[in-house]
């Protein structure tokens, strides 16, 4: 098994593309939805999206999950540019008490609050109350048990078509709610479907999720055998240790809970995890007491796809485990990528085909899309598509087998494109003298925590926690920024890589460390590998609003690892 370095993460990346050419002021009544869902509105093109628990059996395990519209993943959601995209959010989760919970943010809590993002979409600011605010103080939307948020978007004419997903971002609650199911595809249809090559090729969704289990502490599944991620009110599991805590101010530690707890809010592994391809699981990893570091990995049966000797297929692959980072091959083929985060390029990029020790065709941080052709290899057989084992996080990522294709039957010879309709919103690209300002974000973190005890780690952003009123950037519409994205040494905090994912704008990627990207490689989340620094590139079109960014490591982020920024017209309109 090759161990996937920093060094490949860069050169991988590199050759993917270059051989391819508190809010205590707020009043309550506004920081929460209670209205009852009552009747939705009317008409067929609304999107009903209700979140709610569900028991299935997951690999011979009774588990409790929570799904969208009873489905893992959710529900696939079909739009074009200049649509009209209308979703109702209902909260089917049972209630949960605030109880102990001391109002700090960043401390995972009221895992029954809900809302909705919808992933790399150009759109109006969604997460702040009311939708589009650009009021510094706007409190984060948060849909209580039994409530309801619809949700209205004016798609813009010229959005890229492509693959993009939609998760639930309520701080402190989303890794709790996206690691046991929350999470589902949303495809842009547009011009790059009209492309005839494309048009005649199968076009199938490889979407990948993580699922994170415990045994449940719910008095009420005694003797039920049940797993879940149901988390007390400040109580963390410790990786290292295998036991949990809960902090205690008058002693400035984690104390065991008394009785013992099997489960808690983890940063780090969970005691069972499954990884999903189409709600299917195909890898399993169990904790190592021995090595807490190092899941026990075991490889699952998994899903196989048929293919013709020159057959061409379209695939869109998506990322959503909430902190897996996956260098992809597909075993003796060669990948035409045509898209990134939803965004195609102007010309297809072909990545030779690779030997399974790599580099990668393929990067994916948590929440990368990648849409590629393969054509079938004229030599029938079984051929794999393998997540690379990767060191560069907390946790070693074992290599995975996600699936196989089969390639079978009659030999066709399908066409591949070459050139691509370019998408028209990111053109002409940013040019270096057209840069109005350089900002440089730093992703680091400390252990112990101090300026989060109760979670016992600390993830921060130039050396700041998340505070839902605070904006520390300003930035206005219509311009043009670079930005250096930089994860130090460990004397910085920097002790892993981070992805980081900017809403309702994407951005040209110009370097990872010293490699330099070809012009257009457009993206929404990018990964920062240590020790690294990346050059992107940004304009801000569009809408005004307060927004986020943050790493897209979902324990990260609901921990402190995100910072609010207010996009301004400078035309005027808005708040700020």
């Amino acid at each position: 098994m090759t161990s996937f370095s920093r060094r490949q993460v860069i050169q991988g990346a590199a050759a993917a593309a270059a051989l391819s050419g508190a809010v205590a002021a707020v009043p309550a009544a506004a920081q929460r939805r209670r209205a009852a869902a009552g009747p939705p509105p009317g008409g067929d093109d609304w999107v009903h999206l209700r979140c709610a628990f569900k028991e299935m059996m997951l690999d011979g395990h009774k588990v409790r999950l929570r799904a969208y519209n009873d489905q893992i993943p959710g529900p696939p959601i079909v739009t074009r540019p200049g649509a009209t995209l209308k979703i109702r959010l209902e909260n089917g989760l049972p209630p949960m008490s605030p109880a102990g919970w001391n109002g700090d943010h960043n401390v995972p809590h009221r895992f029954d609050l809900t809302n909705l993002h919808l992933h790399g979409l150009d759109i109006k600011p969604h997460l702040f109350q009311p939708l589009g605010t650009s009021d510094p103080l706007a409190p984060m939307i948060a849909v209580e048990t039994g409530g309801h948020q619809d949700y209205v978007f004016e798609i813009p004419n010229d959005h890229p078509p492509g693959l993009y997903w939609y998760h639930p971002h309520h701080h402190g609650s989303t890794v709790v709610q996206a690691v046991t199911g929350m999470a589902g595809t949303l495809i842009m249809r547009g011009p790059i479907d009209d492309v005839p090559q494309i048009r005649a090729a199968r076009d199938i969704v490889l979407a990948i999720q993580d699922i994170g289990l415990f045994p449940s502490d719910n008095p009420a599944d005694a003797g039920k055998n049940i797993w879940n991620y149901e988390p007390q009110q400040n109580a963390i599991w410790q990786t290292f240790t295998g036991i949990v805590t809960k902090y205690d101010p008058a002693q400035g530690k984690g104390v065991a809970t008394n009785p013992p707890l099997n489960g808690g809010f983890t940063t780090g592994d969970y005691a069972l995890r499954y990884y999903l391809l189409n709600g299917e699981p195909f890898f399993k990893e169990v904790h190592n007491p021995a090595a807490p570091p190092q899941p026990t990995p075991t490889q699952l049966p998994v899903q196989r796809i048929a293919m013709r000797p020159g057959e061409v297929v379209r695939f869109r692959m998506l990322n959503a485990s909430s902190d897996n980072l996956m260098p992809i091959i597909v075993e003796d083929h060669d990948v035409h990528l045509i898209a990134l985060d939803g965004v195609n390029f102007d010309s297809v990029r072909t990545v030779a085909s690779v030997p399974l020790t790599g580099p990668a065709q393929m990067l994916l941080a948590p929440a990368n899309r990648t849409e590629f052709l393969i054509k079938g290899n004229m030599r029938p057989g079984i051929y794999r598509v393998i997540q690379l084992a990767q060191n560069q996080q907390f946790l070693e990522s074992a290599e995975k087998l996600i699936c196989e294709i089969e390639i079978a039957g009659e030999a066709m010879d399908m066409g591949l494109p070459t050139a691509l309709p370019p998408p028209t919103r990111y053109y002409p690209l940013i040019k270096p003298q057209d840069i109005e300002r350089v900002r440089t974000l730093e992703f680091g973190g400390a252990f112990p925590g101090v300026a989060n005890p109760y979670v016992g780690i600390d993830f921060l952003i130039n050396n700041m926690q998340y505070q839902v009123e605070a904006i520390p950037t300003v930035v206005r519409l219509g311009d043009e920024e670079e930005w250096h994205l930089v994860v130090s040494g460990p004397h910085h905090g920097g002790t892993e890589g981070h992805p980081f994912h900017i809403h309702e704008v994407s951005f040209e990627v110009i370097k990872i460390g010293d490699a330099v990207q070809p012009p257009g490689t457009i993206m929404d989340t990018i990964w920062i590998p240590k020790d690294t620094e990346v050059v992107v590139r940004m304009r801000f079109l569009g809408w005004p609003g307060k927004t986020v960014f943050h790493c897209h490591i979902l324990p990260h982020e609901d921990t402190g690892m995100m910072q609010n920024f207010l996009i301004v017209d400078p035309n005027g309109g808005g708040h700020h």
